[in-house]
């Protein structure tokens, strides 16, 4: 995709990295072996200086931020007189003693914590610093999940956890099926470049991944010491689309790999954190909620060694060590695959599973035991209850195609408009218009889709400039296709009616059904939308008996199209019963209204503010008849739900607050 050149920008330093490492040694650079050791670690870690001066080093490590983290190499010499005065910083997490007498510094070296070892071979200081490093990196990154709540009293914020949670979980789905682009390898490669130009080493090893990666070494690439694995779980714990794109052939390909080397027998694993005691009050709240995994999740089946690792970080005050317990069931989980991935790599000291980006688990338990809190959560499948709506929704987000079927670019632009991304997925049009030739017909879908997000936006002049070019291809390479023609017509209607142009809006929905007619699909899903939408604008100019019709003719079209979407029923005897309140037929209103009630009922959540608006409906209808008893009962129904769902100061909780107080003053 050349096309993303110009989005991607080099990022700072530490970016994807706050690894460092320094080492203090007044001979550092005097002998060949020496010069060797240094080359070997700065192979190992992109951030390493070398000190000869003992208040140049500590200056240096003085100056880092405490999130960073810094391993200190240092001689026997200048240890003795540089850690007592740095070793209750938080950036320093390790010191290594590398000298010529191990008996001698050991002495002194075990008055302080934070010496790891004191070691006098090259070999064993390279090994120990791969090993810490790697057990480092894979444990000081924090889990980057989202929530989902299933109770039936969620308030607004638990409701936008809830879309986040969604919002991921799709996003990982397309991501697998998006179609490979050979283009993506070479920008991901200059991507890297750039980021690691200063890194000889990794510089060597992004060459080699360009020659030598092939889908069946995703694994063996992920788990290396490389620029790879840091810069991919950095991309999905942000997920920035435009680097999520360029990554998403090796997303893939690990997945296939680990489907292809399932772990095949129920484990259980465990997984060492760091977090916050609020952040752990909120675990314990969502009790039986889930938790979607935004990264590839490294777990290890040594419980001893996780706690060993834990309780030696170092923490802040207000942090707290967390034991994540893992139960996983591969039986269960069949389209969440993990696997050992220590077979493919023999530096791997232990069994360690990896899980795949995306996976879902089930909090069971959250609790304090000593100074260690710990978190039970268990695999999830694609058949758990609690989460069929999400399920459902996937299937609705891919339009009841195949989801296992590739999408293409465009296709991944529609997925994230559909799930509200519009700035996303108009971003990614324009990329496409650089690809696509001027004289091909797929132009009228993109000039279409880039209309959608623009009107999404409220951006109406720019979506109906939009509109008129995909019109033009259309007609100019397809003419017959009167259901696209149809669609177009029907944006364009809407637009209109944004801009509240009603006459140029009835002119365009005129002629989006006109198109349906000669495509013989006159009971079609769209022609009930089109209906809907001429309704609200006569309904706009208080023209109620033309309104009533149009409504009446949308919700025949419902009728015939049950499965195709229920809630457009219930949205349409809702509207129906609004015009004939305001034509002062309340019998007929309250029917539609309850109607309209029943059908959200069962295929909403019953504190779903829809529901509340047709109680608050029903109430006033009562209201109106002098019935203050009923009105009074539907009022409260609406204001249970406002009041659990929208801030206190919110205008429909403060409106539906003064209308339930009226009420009651008149039954006083």
């Amino acid at each position: 995709m050349a096309f993303l050149n110009h989005k991607i920008h080099p990022t700072t330093d530490n970016y994807y990295e706050t690894f460092l490492l320094c080492w203090l040694d007044g001979d550092v650079n005097a002998t060949d072996d020496n010069k060797k050791t240094v080359t070997m670690l700065h192979s190992i870690v992109k951030h390493f200086k070398i000190f000869d001066d003992a208040y140049e080093c500590k200056k240096y490590i003085e100056s880092l931020n405490e999130k960073d983290r810094l391993i200190l190499i240092v001689s026997g010499r200048l240890g003795r007189e540089i850690v007592p005065k740095l070793h209750q910083l938080k950036q320093l997490l390790s010191v290594y003693v590398f000298c010529i007498d191990k008996t001698l510094n050991e002495e002194w070296a075990k008055q302080f914590r934070k010496i790891k070892d004191v070691i006098i071979h090259q070999e064993n200081l390279i090994t120990r610093i791969k090993s810490d490093k790697r057990c480092r990196v894979k444990n000081e990154e924090r889990i980057s999940f989202n929530m989902y709540i299933t109770s039936n009293n969620l308030d607004q914020s638990t409701i936008a956890l809830n879309e986040n949670f969604i919002y991921s979980y799709v996003l990982i789905n397309n991501l697998l099926r998006l179609e490979l682009n050979l283009k993506d390898q070479r920008q991901l490669i200059d991507l890297c470049k750039t980021e690691y130009k200063s890194n000889k080493w990794q510089l060597t090893m992004i060459r080699e991944f360009k020659h030598e990666y092939t889908p069946n070494k995703a694994l063996l690439w992920y788990i290396r010491e490389s620029f790879l694995y840091r810069m991919l779980n950095k991309v999905l714990r942000e997920q920035n689309i435009d680097q999520l794109l360029l990554f998403h052939f090796i997303i893939r390909d690990i997945y296939q790999q680990l489907k292809e080397n399932q772990y095949m027998s129920s484990i259980r694993v465990y997984r060492g954190e760091i977090m916050t005691l609020s952040e752990i009050e909120y675990l314990k709240k969502s009790k039986d909620g889930y938790i979607s995994i935004n990264t590839f999740l490294q777990t290890s089946m040594n419980q001893d060694k996780v706690l060993d690792v834990l309780t030696k970080r170092t923490i802040s005050n207000y942090e707290h060590p967390v034991l994540f317990i893992i139960d996983a069931d591969p039986t269960i989980a069949r389209k969440t695959p993990f696997t050992d991935i220590s077979r493919f790599n023999s530096f791997i000291e232990e069994t360690e599973i990896l899980f795949m980006v995306g996976c879902i688990f089930r909090l069971i338990t959250v609790e304090q035991q000593g100074k260690i809190w710990k978190i039970h959560m268990e695999l999830c499948g694609d058949n758990e209850p609690a989460l069929k709506r999400i399920f459902e929704y996937r299937k609705r987000i891919h339009e009841d195609k195949n989801e296992d079927d590739r999408i293409g670019l465009r296709g991944f632009g529609d997925v994230l408009q559909r799930l509200g991304k519009f700035d996303m997925a108009e971003t990614i049009y324009h990329r496409l218009l650089d690809e696509v030739p001027s004289n091909d017909s797929s132009l009228a879908d993109l000039y279409c889709s880039l209309g959608n997000a623009n009107k999404e936006k409220k951006n109406f002049d720019s979506s109906l400039e939009w509109y008129q070019k995909s019109l033009e291809v259309r007609l100019q390479t397809n003419p017959s296709d009167f259901i696209g023609l149809g669609n177009i017509y029907g944006s364009m209607g809407e637009a209109y009616s944004h801009k509240k142009n009603n006459i140029k809006s009835l002119e365009f929905y005129e002629k989006a059904i006109e198109q349906y007619q000669k495509a013989n699909a006159e009971d079609h899903p769209h022609m009930a939308n089109f209906f809907n939408n001429i309704a609200s604008i006569y309904r706009r100019e208080s023209k109620y008996s033309q309104a009533l019709e149009y409504y009446e003719k949308a919700l025949i079209i419902d009728d015939l199209n049950p499965s195709s979407n229920p809630f457009n029923a219930a949205k349409t005897h809702n509207n129906i019963g609004i015009i004939y309140c305001y034509l002062g037929q309340y019998d007929l209103a309250l029917k539609h209204y309850q109607l309209s009630l029943s059908i959200k009922c069962e295929i909403l959540p019953p504190k779903h503010i829809s529901i509340a608006n047709v109680y608050k409906n029903i109430g006033l209808v009562y209201e109106i008849q002098s019935d203050f008893e009923q009105s009074s009962i539907y009022y409260k129904e609406a204001a249970s739900i406002y009041h659990d769902i929208l801030p206190s100061k919110h205008p429909d909780v403060i409106q539906i607050d003064n209308a339930l107080q009226k009420v009651l003053e008149k039954l006083m």
